[in-house]
């Protein structure tokens, strides 16, 4: 066996970044201060839930009240279904979707629909697309208290048009429906959308997180865009005593380094050209259209265990998908281009054996 390029475990398992956040967040942690650990914040003397969200809130132009701060995205999604699912109530949520959308619902006894997505082409690349009107015939069918849409969708990492998410919205009025962005950035960074949706649609709410584009998993920190609708929620939501104060510092800090997160976003979208080519001349792969930081990647069903092992051996980590709508397909997170280059050679040395 040839020598690992690698001493250590690369990750490209886990839609966590590779390349980092800002190093200026590095910065500030080398200088925490006693304030942003030993006390509380007093954001709530001023009226705000905290300057993090009186600064999306500017930011955005929206009333400070209909930012959520939350423990990241995931922790949203299992408030929005604990505080508003009753037990035998629906949720309607994507077939080709994130394993956690299916386990929520059960934990206040309520249950699962799915829709599917369809396979077509997207810019001349195989992609996943959505099926708005069958959405609409389920939805109608099914009338579930809440519905799930995932844009970029993980792990097949397509995006939800305008247009289709419009046109389905109308629809579905008497829903609570919650828009999961947790992959925003990656494939665009247009919010022009967000304020007239949420003006149009007082039930919805849209749900960002710091996690991946901006690379702090780790800090756990996620916000989200209410309907005037969701009071409950809001105040649900609140903390009196504030937030995570150098998670709050973390997030500012990003937010305000644009150029280095288009750097990085610009490198991972010249690595994702560079494995639709590469996968296009491997026999028996396909590499879909990705708006995200990872792509989903099909191939066949007998290599797989045989590469998983070879791929271990170079201490390179991919996922094997293992579900239901999920039999002989891969999802690579987009790494360093070192790390990317590599897992190619490795899959061309492997297929070679």
């Amino acid at each position: 066996m040839s020598k690992p390029k690698f001493d250590t475990i690369q990750y490209l398992d886990r839609n966590e970044s590779q390349y980092g956040p800002t190093p200026k967040v590095y910065e500030y942690l080398k200088n925490v201060q006693i304030g942003d650990v030993a006390w509380y914040s007093r954001d709530f003397a001023r009226g705000v839930k905290s300057k993090l969200s009186e600064r999306i809130a500017a930011d955005y132009g929206f009333k400070e009240t209909q930012i959520i701060l939350s423990y990241g995205s995931e922790d949203i999604l299992k408030q929005i279904i604990h505080r508003y699912l009753s037990r035998g109530e629906k949720v309607l949520i994507p077939r080709e979707a994130w394993w956690y959308y299916k386990k929520v619902a059960y934990e206040v006894g309520g249950f699962n629909v799915e829709y599917p997505m369809i396979k077509g082409k997207l810019d001349g690349v195989d992609s996943f697309l959505y099926d708005v009107d069958k959405m609409i015939k389920i939805y109608e069918r099914e009338r579930p208290r809440i519905v799930i849409i995932a844009s970029p969708n993980n792990p097949t990492g397509n995006m939800i048009s305008r247009e289709d998410l419009g046109k389905f919205l109308d629809v579905c009025r008497g829903a609570i429906v919650m828009i999961d962005e947790a992959y925003w950035g990656f494939g665009s960074t247009d919010n022009s959308y967000i304020k007239p949706y949420l003006d149009e649609y007082p039930n919805l709410i849209i749900c960002r997180t710091f996690s991946k584009y901006f690379a702090l998993a780790g800090a756990r920190v996620g916000f989200s865009f209410a309907g005037n609708n969701l009071e409950e929620l809001k105040g649900f939501t609140t903390r009196y005593l504030g937030y995570n104060l150098i998670s709050e510092n973390l997030a500012m800090i990003a937010l305000d380094d644009v150029d280095y997160y288009q750097k990085v976003t610009g490198m991972m979208q010249e690595d994702k050209e560079y494995f639709y080519k590469e996968f296009s001349s491997l026999p028996g792969f396909k590499a879909y259209k990705s708006y995200a930081n990872f792509m989903l990647v099909d191939m066949p069903r007998d290599i797989r265990k045989g590469l998983d092992k070879f791929l271990k051996e170079r201490n390179m980590l991919i996922k094997f998908l293992e579900e239901e709508a999920f039999k002989t397909e891969t999802r690579i997170t987009l790494g360093t281009r070192e790390q990317n280059y590599y897992l190619i050679e490795c899959i061309r040395e492997f297929l070679k054996q």
